[in-house]
């Protein structure tokens, strides 16, 4: 039984160098080639021929058997959520050994409030809910977006990992790493921690609109589509909205954002859901009360502080 020490540094491993950040995607968008959509179930209908919409996909697979990690056997709610700590997949169980992430994808974890983690599992992004007692840990079943990135493997990866991730019953951290073991003892993921890059400026850089939001639901942009937002620095934001360019006037006042006058020109593009995607993304740009920028990722807020858009940092 570990004594309250070691449970203290797990505490102090997990929830160093917190990231206060809003909005489920709070990781770098790893942006896939090819994406094409594919039919989604999600909680909330939105966009409905738009590809990327919330599925809950339960995932479950049998454990092997090797030895076992003592519990700390602390009451629930003894050692606080890590919240806003954030990792990078170094290692998962595939074909009974742990695998590295192939060259080039990037898998990342980040604890968010209420018992929840999200992130990308390298094509789309994930999340689920958890419970830590001790360290023993749950991971619910993980819902996702469902894009589909044609690298060969990526896929295949994806499902690997969204398989074993609810195999993780107990947890263990260094200063800077992360393994969750199954009910046997098997170690079945390892992380190291992520450090985002600086946040980029608001004004003066090309966001790229990757995911829009809808109460619990979330939905990725149109595949073959591109939506933009330019701040500049005199108060103006412009881009595309998928067919028609826009533009209007912005204030900023410290993370509070204001949108209004916003115009567009009348084109009528072809292809299923363009122009829904492009009134429902000028319509919340003009909800827009609030944001945040973590690394090259901008989420535009509503006044309650809930995502309305986020965006990646465009070339």
């Amino acid at each position: 039984m570990m004594g309250p020490a070691a449970t203290a540094g797990l505490r102090g491993a997990i929830a160093a160098k917190p990231f206060a950040v809003k909005g489920l995607f709070i990781i770098p968008f790893i942006p896939c080639s090819c994406m094409n959509p594919q039919n989604t179930t999600g909680r909330i209908p939105f966009l409905p021929v738009i590809a990327g919409l919330m599925v809950i996909v339960p995932v479950l697979i049998a454990a092997g058997c090797t030895g076992s990690i003592p519990s700390a056997g602390i009451p629930a709610g003894d050692i606080p959520a890590p919240d806003g700590s954030r990792w990078v997949l170094t290692g998962y169980l595939s074909g009974g050994t742990l695998a590295a992430p192939m060259d080039g994808t990037t898998i990342t974890m980040e604890f968010g409030k209420g018992g929840s983690i999200a992130g990308t599992s390298g094509c789309n992004h994930y999340f689920a809910d958890y419970r830590l007692d001790g360290t023993k840990i749950t991971i619910g079943p993980a819902g996702s977006t469902e894009m589909a990135c044609m690298k060969p493997g990526v896929m295949e990866q994806e499902s690997a990992y969204l398989k074993v991730l609810p195999l993780a019953a107990s947890v263990s951290a260094g200063s800077d790493t992360l393994a969750f073991a199954d009910a046997s003892g098997r170690t079945v993921l390892t992380f190291t921690r992520l450090v985002p890059p600086a946040p980029a400026p608001l004004a003066g850089t090309n966001w790229t609109l990757d995911s829009v939001y809808a109460g619990d639901a979330v939905s990725s942009v149109i595949s073959g589509s591109t939506v933009t937002a330019v701040f500049d620095t005199a108060g103006r934001v412009s881009g595309s909205a998928g067919c028609n360019q826009y533009s209007g006037s912005y204030t900023v006042n410290g993370t509070s954002l204001m949108i209004s006058s916003l115009s567009s020109t009348k084109m009528n593009c072809p292809g299923d859901g363009i122009m829904l995607q492009e009134n429902t993304f000028l319509t919340l740009l003009k909800k827009t009360a609030g944001f945040t920028v973590t690394g090259n990722r901008l989420t535009l807020t509503d006044a309650g502080g809930a995502a309305l858009l986020s965006f990646g940092k465009g070339s």
